[in-house]
């Protein structure tokens, strides 16, 4: 998965990708997930760890 590769290279975004509720991190990883194309799924991981270090959720 694109997601785990980037937290896994990022302690900060991790931090609070693990501090969110359960259902909150499966939006995540279902917005994510549902792309066709790779280019979208690229934007969407780089989106999701920016929401996260503003402190944002979906």
């Amino acid at each position: 998965m694109d997601l785990a590769v980037v937290l896994a290279g990022d302690a900060e975004a991790r931090a609070a990708f693990d501090s969110l509720t359960y259902s909150h991190r499966k939006e995540f990883v279902r917005w994510i997930s549902e792309t066709k194309r790779d280019t979208t799924r690229a934007q969407r991981v780089a989106k999701t760890v920016e929401m996260l270090r503003a402190g944002q959720h979906r």
